[in-house]
């Protein structure tokens, strides 16, 4: 690429002025991420291959306009916000979220993790529906932290009300506020860092394996100041702090309409056709 990642990833989100790698210039880049860079799985959902060469993840997600996943994200945003003077490194993490498990999930959501003057923090814009939208401190265990949405904070797994034996390796435990509770999103250890290879094999199961929710359902997110959008197969979904809507996408043109103005997504109307093909299928 004739750029750095760096480069194309501050004109991709529309960052203005000199850089300096700051806690403030970091929350900036997080909030501009979630609005520009949208979440997704239309490449595991057509059985497609998914790349995480740095050179091939810049070219989808920052100059073709593409979605990608968490594997895909962080990835890049490691690489990116290392470039930026950030001491940026990746965790696997296990996802709790809206599941029931009597064994220990597997380790593939990765994360970002941002050590600014010896305190750390989380830059996680690939979680989905429940991305949080700015960055969280690991200096303040158990100490609920707003974003523009729901807050969050950060619990030690043993008090999460999860067995121990469902934790395996893990230290802490994201929480998420929702309907007057806090629920269980995903626990990492942050000082797990991980080899390359271990994104490698996290990103082929997610990607390729029958179980997963990424070749079974098609998802996408994005969010502005105040308002996340999320598709999961043809329902989209709406939520601000003042309201909350359903909708179904019952007709092609309203879903095509939907990938390119709300998640603003360049994809040509064949590969669109074959993952409206395929959730008529899976109905």
């Amino acid at each position: 690429m004739k750029q750095t990642i760096s480069a194309y990833y501050l004109n991709k989100l529309g960052f203005e002025g000199d850089f300096v790698p700051t806690q403030d210039n970091l929350k900036t880049l997080l909030s501009l991420h979630v609005q520009h860079i949208p979440f997704g799985n239309i490449s595991s959902f057509l059985g497609e291959d998914v790349s995480l060469d740095p050179d091939q993840l810049a070219q989808k997600l920052l100059l073709e306009n593409r979605e990608g996943y968490c594997l895909e994200h962080s990835t890049l945003t490691r690489i990116a916000l290392t470039e930026l003077g950030y001491d940026a490194y990746n965790v696997l993490g296990r996802v709790y979220y809206q599941s029931i498990h009597t064994v220990a999930p597997v380790r593939t959501h990765l994360v970002t993790l941002v050590r600014i003057n010896q305190q750390l923090f989380l830059y996680d814009p690939g979680f989905g529906g429940m991305t949080p939208t700015t960055i969280l401190s690991f200096e303040a265990i158990g100490e609920m932290q707003p974003t523009a949405l729901e807050p969050f904070k950060f619990v030690d797994v043993t008090e999460c009300g999860i067995d121990d034996a469902l934790l395996t390796e893990m230290k802490y435990m994201l929480q998420v506020f929702l309907h007057d509770e806090w629920v269980n999103v995903y626990a990492i250890h942050p000082e797990q860092k991980i080899a390359a290879a271990d994104a490698v094999i996290a990103n082929w199961y997610i990607s390729t394996s029958p179980e997963s929710l990424f070749t079974q359902h098609l998802m996408l997110f994005t969010a502005n100041s105040d308002t996340r959008m999320t598709l999961k197969d043809r329902v989209l979904r709406v939520h601000g702090k003042e309201r909350s809507d359903k909708k179904v996408l019952s007709t092609f043109s309203d879903f095509e309409e939907t990938i390119k103005t709300i998640f603003q997504i360049d994809i040509n109307q064949d590969k669109l056709k074959q993952v409206w093909e395929k959730l008529a299928l899976n109905q």
